[in-house]
């Protein structure tokens, strides 16, 4: 015997399932694109990073093997990747202990700064 009052039960309790399957399902998608959007801005860093690094390796090459402290100010490695270096020495060239390199590396507008003494 079916009792009037339980007639379209099936009709909500579909209804209800589907909603909390649409929810898990959004909520899922919102944690997936954050991620994503976390993941580029770590791969942003990284490439900064590298470029910093550049700049650095290319003064200190510039200071050993050169014996030039010019020159090295800015660079640009390729596209949207560049670095700058400021060197600021205490003696009477920058060959001498005491030495401070600092370079700024860019990608895509993330700065990573990376610094050398000696």
């Amino acid at each position: 015997m079916i009792n009037k009052n339980q007639k379209g039960i099936s009709v909500y309790m579909t209804i209800i399932i589907l909603s909390v399957l649409l929810s898990v399902s959004l909520g899922l998608t919102s944690i997936i694109v954050g991620g994503a959007k976390v993941a580029s801005n770590l791969s942003n860093s990284v490439k900064a990073f590298h470029a910093a690094d550049t700049g650095i390796e290319k003064a200190l090459y510039n200071i050993r093997i050169l014996s030039d402290c010019s020159d090295i100010a800015n660079g640009i490695l390729a596209p949207n990747y560049t670095y700058q270096v400021e060197i600021t020495y205490s003696g009477a060239d920058c060959m001498e202990t005491g030495t401070s390199i600092k370079s700024i590396g860019t990608y895509n507008a993330t700065n990573r700064k990376v610094e050398a003494y000696y």
